[in-house]
């Protein structure tokens, strides 16, 4: 790509005070500053499947997409491809300012019988989308996440990790808990209305998708069992510490907890490796890498076995461009640039 892109690096404490810039595309200091994971795996990608692929490419990508959206935010389903690709969504209810909170719509598509919730992501024009990207700062899981976590059985609980021990960023905490409650009590009326819903799919691009993660682990302990939670996300940086990352594995490999999830990252995009490994964060399992730029929907993508494949995203560490960010994701960017 030629051009070195900056992002901003704080301390491991998140002090502002702190802050540097440094090199991020064609940079030999970037692999040092994102050091091996505590848990690397070295398993074999291998393609993913086709029903994955229809998953991000007509519902993953278009509701992230969609959140970005003035139109959508304003509560009118008319937002270019992303909305076209699902034409009965209804949405029954958006908010969020853009600013202070990320914006964020639910709504009910009838011909999948899902409830959806889809996640505004970073506005780097906005100061605040900083200050929630920066939290560098680990905190205790808030009670409505852990709760989900202590439902897990003893018996595999005794073989993880605690819930107690599990700490996540708190600038993301603090970016969801800004409008959960909002998000938890119209999920609830959706499932009053929608006694047929088989699931609940949950989506986000970047700051999008780190919340988006938060609501559906908590949202796990508000549906019955019976309705499928899955959470599908682009661009995700590191969300907690390897302890959340063990837990949420167990939550997603535990049958009774009926709990889907995968995050899709684009070729060299430097988000999903914030935050960094050397500040204690990790990414749990169900990794999709995209492994060339500009890909299309016909384009190649690998499942990465096991927590921080070393095969995927992170064998780009000394090569990473802002630019991949936004995407295209098996064909599709994700940014308002496409709302129309």
């Amino acid at each position: 790509m030629g051009n070195v892109h900056k992002i901003p690096f704080v301390d491991s404490m998140g002090d502002p005070a702190f802050t540097s810039e440094r090199p991020v595309s064609g940079s030999s200091k970037v692999g040092s500053l994102l050091s091996s994971p505590v848990s690397a795996s070295t398993k074999t990608p291998v393609p993913f499947p086709e029903d994955l692929s229809t998953t991000i490419t007509k519902k993953t990508v278009m509701y992230a997409g969609a959140a970005y959206c003035p139109s959508v935010s304003a509560g009118n389903w008319t937002c270019g491809r992303y909305c076209d690709a699902n034409p009965d969504f209804v949405i029954g209810y958006s908010g969020g300012d853009g600013s202070v909170k990320q914006r964020f719509f639910i709504g009910w598509n009838p011909p999948t019988k899902e409830i959806v919730v889809g996640r505004q992501g970073s506005d780097l024009t906005q100061f605040v989308s900083w200050l929630y990207l920066v939290g560098f700062l680990q905190t205790k899981l808030d009670e409505e996440v852990a709760k989900t976590f202590s439902r897990l059985p003893n018996s595999v609980r005794a073989a993880s990790p605690q819930s107690d021990k599990a700490l996540a960023s708190s600038g993301f905490q603090t970016a969801w808990k800004q409008t959960y409650a909002e998000v938890k009590a119209q999920v609830q009326a959706q499932l009053a209305s929608h006694p047929d819903a088989v699931r609940i799919f949950v989506t986000g691009h970047s700051l999008g998708a780190a919340i988006a993660v938060l609501d559906a682990i908590a949202l796990r302990n508000v549906a019955p069992t019976g309705v499928q939670v899955e959470v599908s996300v682009t661009g995700q940086p590191r969300v907690g510490n390897p302890v959340f990352a063990a837990l949420l594995d167990q939550l997603v490999d535990t049958p009774s907890q009926n709990f889907v999830y995968n995050r899709i990252t684009n070729h060299k995009d430097p988000i999903p490796h914030f935050f960094p490994s050397f500040s204690g964060y990790e990414h749990s399992s169900n990794e999709i890498w995209i492994p060339e730029a500009k890909s299309n929907s016909t384009s190649p993508a690998l499942l990465c076995p096991g927590r921080e494949n070393m095969n995927c995203a992170n064998s780009q560490v000394s090569n990473l461009d802002l630019l991949e960010h936004p995407g295209p994701y098996l064909g599709m960017t994700v940014s308002e640039h496409n709302c129309s």
